[in-house]
């Protein structure tokens, strides 16, 4: 055991060692937290990516190889051109198009379900999202005309 004032520095060095580790890891946890992880993909029923259309227009998807049992909302929304988040779906401006939660099987697929598309006139985002924001489907895109 080391006592007196080196056993007190060491013991300073240690805890600010840990207080810093601990710090770095909230900050690497938050960070990854903030992102809308994609997993799985978003299908129009028709099986294509891509449709467009006025406001008020309604569209029918489904995903695939979604998080298993999990609750997602249909939703629009963006990558909003911020950098290192481009892959990142509907992660910004998100609006539900549907009130009604989905669960998702085990095998992660999420029926037909339809929504409304109010988004301003531009290209959008479509996909799964969970409600807390962890992950969401790959996204297909909806150009509001």
């Amino acid at each position: 055991m080391i006592t007196g004032r080196r056993g007190l520095r060491l013991s300073r060095r240690a805890t600010v060692a840990g207080a810093l580790g601990m710090a770095a890891a909230l900050a690497v946890g938050s960070v990854a937290w903030a992102c809308t992880v994609p997993v799985g993909f978003t299908w129009y029923s028709d099986g294509t990516t891509a449709k467009q259309g006025g406001q008020g227009t309604f569209i029918t998807a489904y995903a695939t190889q979604a998080r298993a049992n999990r609750q997602f909302n249909l939703v629009t929304g963006n990558a909003q051109g911020e950098p290192g988040h481009e892959g990142h779906a509907c992660m910004f401006n998100v609006t539900n198009l549907n009130p009604n939660l989905r669960t998702s099987s085990s095998s992660g697929f999420i029926p037909n379900t339809t929504g409304q598309v109010n988004s301003a006139p531009g290209v959008w985002q479509v996909c799964f999202r969970e409600p807390s924001g962890a992950t969401s489907t790959i996204p297909v895109s909806f150009t509001v005309t």
